[in-house]
């Protein structure tokens, strides 16, 4: 087995499932919580893992740290402060709970590209999928500055920080883009992401 990953795995377990009618986390994708699934594979990849949520309540049953926003509502960039306010690492993986897909491959790989960088963020169809990528504490200033002026938009930082975008041709080699950061946002997604899985996802 591999050994642990010198970093934060970050699962940012989301705000209202409005599309979805429930609440994301909790649906079930072979018999287990999308959550659960996603905190499994995290506890065997990162020395540290840590859930950012507003209502730790729900996921008591997980046994793992949880975080709240220091200013609740102000969507994912307020769970990116929070999460790597947490880290007990230089950098931090986040992924969205709704993502069911993720290779242990590519974030190993992603980790590799980090030093040197603040982000190292994949890049597909010529648009960034800031919910599953690599953030080092380094981004922690902007990050709160963002939030205070409310800029919202998780990409409101990327600019402002040394990137490392990851191509797709840098990502094929780990897997199909449109299964390793597929979201389950609807009803439709879950059932595609339930074929998946039975063809051994």
């Amino acid at each position: 087995m591999e050994p642990r990953l010198d970093a934060c795995g970050v699962i940012l377990a989301g705000g209202q499932s409005s599309r979805m009618g429930a609440n994301k986390a909790l649906l079930e994708l072979q018999g287990e919580p999308l959550i659960q699934r996603l905190a499994r594979r995290f506890t065997a990849w990162f020395q540290q893992v840590v859930i950012v949520t507003n209502t730790p309540e729900a996921y008591q049953f997980l046994g793992l740290p949880m975080v709240g926003d220091r200013i609740p509502g102000l969507g994912p960039l307020g769970g990116l402060e929070a999460g790597l306010s947490a880290s007990r690492h230089e950098y931090a993986f986040f992924c969205a709970v709704d993502m069911p897909f993720v290779s242990q491959a590519l974030i190993r790989q992603m980790l590799a590209l980090a030093p040197g960088y603040e982000i190292v963020v994949p890049v597909t169809g010529g648009e960034f999928e800031p919910m599953h990528a690599v953030y080092s504490r380094g981004c922690l200033p902007v990050i709160s500055q963002n939030l205070d002026a409310r800029r919202l938009r998780l990409v409101s930082i990327f600019d402002a920080v040394r990137r490392r975008d990851l191509t797709e041709e840098e990502i094929r080699p780990f897997g199909d883009p449109a299964r390793l950061f597929f979201n389950c946002n609807t009803p439709e997604d879950l059932e595609q992401a339930r074929r998946w899985a039975a063809q051994g996802g």
